[in-house]
């Protein structure tokens, strides 16, 4: 399949335009016409994803997370990214990065670990992002559970169908109605929460912003930003096998803190 077709077929869900004014989502490195017959799909692009690429004679990696975020001046062998970069190139493989546009899309990442975790009840955009007058997508959804719902429950639910051992929880005696859910580091947006919601799934949770919002009676739940991201390649996998008839493969990632 020719790259340019591939991208626009990913692009019809992940439209480039619910990506953050900040991201750096869409190709990254790659000619558009070169043809692909074998993908592999990753959280980030690492050192290691990288040799599996090259082992595996891989001609695109579809990352979540994108290689370049920030402008560099040099491309050479003197820092981590440069020699990735060269060892892409010279391998003659693509790079194309799903990013807020895979956060925000409509089946996208948020709607997809709703699924995952099977919170039923009545889903809604967080923050709507429209296009004109149309929405299009948006950060985070929320849903309402049919009925209340004891947090330790939920919590249970979230590890077993993730397979997490453990989670972080902030409010553990309160039960729960309408949920928040962003992935990956959602601490931030905690502050234009609407106070109907009980309960906020995020990541990268960080103390004081978390202690303001026990205070304030809301009760978080921090998955972790690679466990609330690592079901990308799942998602994307699902997406490319409608329409890409080449070997793809889901990169098996391991967190890159140890606990001891």
């Amino acid at each position: 399949m020719v790259l340019e077709d591939l991208i626009v077929s990913l692009e019809k869900k992940y439209n480039i335009d619910l990506m953050e004014k900040w991201d750096n989502s869409g190709l990254i490195i790659g000619r558009k016409k070169n043809m692909i017959s074998k993908i592999l799909i990753c959280l980030d692009i690492t050192n290691d994803i990288i040799k599996l690429a090259i082992d595996n004679k891989v001609e695109l990696i579809i990352s979540h997370h994108p290689l370049i975020f920030n402008e560099i001046k040099k491309i050479n062998s003197e820092s981590i990214l440069g020699n990735k970069i060269l060892d892409l190139i010279e391998n003659n493989i693509a790079v194309y990065s799903i990013h807020t546009n895979a956060d925000s899309a409509i089946g996208g990442l948020n709607d997809f670990i709703l699924k995952k975790i099977g919170l039923h009840g009545k889903v809604e955009i967080l923050f709507k992002n429209e296009f004109g007058n149309t929405v299009i997508g948006g950060l985070g959804r929320t849903v309402e559970l049919e009925k209340e719902t004891e947090i330790l429950e939920i919590s249970n639910r979230i590890k077993e169908k993730l397979g997490l051992e453990k989670l972080r929880i902030v409010g553990t005696n309160k039960k729960i109605k309408k949920i928040a859910v962003v992935t990956g580091a959602g601490g931030s947006l905690i502050s234009a929460l609407d106070k109907s919601i009980d309960l906020y799934i995020t990541g990268d949770l960080k103390h004081h912003e978390s202690l303001d919002a026990f205070e304030e009676g809301l009760t978080l739940i921090d998955l972790g930003h690679f466990e609330s991201e690592v079901i990308f390649s799942e998602l994307i996998k699902e997406d490319l096998e409608s329409f890409f008839d080449g070997t793809i493969i889901k990169a098996i990632e391991k967190h890159v803190f140890e606990y001891i």
